[in-house]
């Protein structure tokens, strides 16, 4: 009877053991499952934030390879328009609109010396003359107004040419096309650099380029 009874406490025991031993391991399962979740979840993070990364490195190489936007000029509308002044336009802006930005013509405005079609350059003078204007500088033969910036040797026939080594602020501006601002970085070059050697080196002057270049050089000497 005692035998019986150690073997039954002797089989409880190892029971109990067994019982115990699973439930460790269960739990080791139960502990190594969540780190697995865990770090699966951890993985998934970093790469929605390498994701967003890429995205945002993506979008900004985007930004930087697409076209910049047109800057602005500024251009000076003077003479037979409803209101004269300096005036602030998109960057391919054209004559026509630099007009319409003065308050457009005057009655006494002789609009056909203008190349209305014509886009404006930042700094540029757009002077529209009266009839009467028009008239009078006709009958002297110096008439420089816009019709002649499209064909500069023509305008270039009975008008003084324009030293830029010498001439003051005001005799730049009766350059066809060059404002007050254009004049002012032309005489500010001019002291930087000792002169001009050649009509070409204008085009060193901020704001004068080939465009410009090509409608005044008949206009202007070195001599």
């Amino acid at each position: 009877m005692k035998i019986r009874n150690t073997l039954l406490i002797v089989i409880f025991l190892w029971t109990a053991i067994a019982l115990g031993a699973c439930r460790e391991k269960e739990e080791t399962i139960l502990i190594g499952g969540e780190e697995a979740i865990s770090q699966e979840a951890d993985s998934g993070d970093v790469q929605e934030e390498n994701t967003s990364l890429d995205k945002q490195e993506g979008k900004t190489a985007a930004e930087e390879d697409s076209p910049k936007s047109l800057s602005t000029v500024w251009v000076d509308v003077s003479g037979a328009v409803k209101s004269p002044g300096v005036y602030e336009l998109p960057g391919d802006s054209r004559v026509f609109q630099a007009i319409e930005a003065a308050g457009g013509f005057t009655e006494e405005a002789d609009a056909q010396w203008l190349n209305q079609a014509e886009t404006v350059a930042d700094g540029e003078k757009i002077r529209v003359y009266t009839r009467e204007e028009t008239q009078a500088l006709e009958e002297q033969g110096d008439f420089s107004g816009q019709e002649n910036q499209e064909n500069p040797e023509t305008g270039a026939e009975g008008q003084r040419k324009i030293n830029i080594n010498q001439a003051s602020l005001e005799e730049l501006q009766e350059i066809p096309g060059i404002g007050e601002v254009r004049a002012r970085a032309i005489l500010d070059y001019r002291e930087e650099a000792g002169g001009f050697g050649s009509i070409e080196d204008i085009q060193q002057v901020s704001g004068i380029k080939e465009k410009t270049f090509e409608k005044i050089e008949a206009y202007i000497t070195v001599e």
